[in-house]
């Protein structure tokens, strides 16, 4: 993974006017296809960092003074598909610049795209010593331990981002994943339950992976079924063909990989606000379900009811944790 020799200084030089205008193409949203391969999911409404620059299709990194010539290079290497030599670019940058924490997270993002996640959570981790108060280096680092695996490392890590003020979907969607690899499903169901709402409209992979988070625990499955049943009787839900048609056939699909039942839902077609209906209400049942989440979930759907008779009745209705 070369680059001849050549430096990052005389890389720079040449690009000229059309240089610049790639440069914008840096800072554009994310392509759905490279979401999906990344595993990481980005509203398409949620800000960006001013000046900031996009690597490895799922991180924004914002530019800093020592390290911006740098980056803009790296990243227009990336958009002309030459994502090794903007590592190497970065790697000789950064034996200049040692300090600079948006060179580290760069090359970092770069790396997890590359699929050297172990490389990665180096990088991060020098990032968030550098610059310990940025929420972007610490979601950065726990997205590469939750790749490695390493859940426990990656919720510490993504809870630190969260407590800085991250709040975005990616971020939730991280949380939902780790959380689910511990076993912690009801924390796991919220999770998806915020990165869903943050996406308009939802991707239907992403519905489909939440939903079946519920059936994964057969120990819990079906009382985790008979919530939900309860919580559209309680609220008197009125259902479609297509929207009875998903709920007998994820019965039937229970224990089956993701990949297998994803192919099911997608071969029938449903539409997709049936597909949501049926996601929001498992993720609401599956907290009910969970000790962990019960009294949690129980008021928060209690105090979205404005009407005082009808928030009465599902109160009744509802079980108590």
């Amino acid at each position: 993974m070369g680059i001849g020799g050549t430096s990052f200084r005389r890389l720079a030089f040449g690009f000229g006017v059309l240089g610049a205008i790639a440069i914008v193409a840096c800072r554009t949203g994310l392509e759905p296809a490279s979401l999906h391969e990344l595993q990481v999911v980005v509203a398409p409404g949620e800000p960006s960092l001013a000046l900031g620059h996009r690597f490895g299709r799922w991180l924004e990194v914002e530019v800093d003074p020592a390290g911006r010539e740098a980056l803009e290079q790296a990243c227009l290497l990336e958009q002309k598909g030459e994502s090794e030599r903007a590592i190497e670019l970065l790697g000789e940058a950064l034996r200049d610049v040692t300090h600079s924490a948006p060179l580290f997270l760069a090359r970092g993002a770069l790396y997890v795209a590359a699929g050297y996640p172990r490389a990665a959570a180096g990088d991060f981790q020098r990032a968030v010593d550098l610059a310990p108060d940025r929420a972007d280096g610490w979601y950065a680092l726990g997205h590469a331990y939750e790749v490695l695996g390493l859940s426990r490392q990656a919720l510490e890590a993504l809870k630190h981002a969260l407590a800085l003020g991250r709040e975005n979907s990616a971020l939730q969607l991280s949380l939902a994943r780790v959380y689910r690899a511990l076993g912690r499903l009801g924390p796991s169901a919220r999770h998806y339950e915020l990165a869903l709402a943050q996406l308009d409209p939802p991707p239907a992979d992403l519905l489909i992976e939440a939903a079946v988070l519920t059936t994964e625990d057969s120990t819990q499955a079906s009382g985790v079924e008979a919530l939900r049943e309860r919580l559209e009787s309680c609220e008197g839900v009125q259902l479609s063909d297509d929207a009875w048609l998903l709920r007998a056939l994820l019965r039937e699909v229970r224990g089956e990989p993701f990949v297998n039942v994803a192919a099911t839902f997608r071969a029938i077609e449903v539409g997709l606000a049936d597909l949501a209906l049926l996601t929001q209400n498992l993720l609401i049942a599956q907290q009910l379900d969970d000790p962990e989440t019960a009294a949690e979930a129980r008021a928060r759907v209690l105090a979205g009811v404005t009407d005082a008779a009808r928030r009465t009745a599902l109160e009744r209705c509802l079980p108590r944790p």
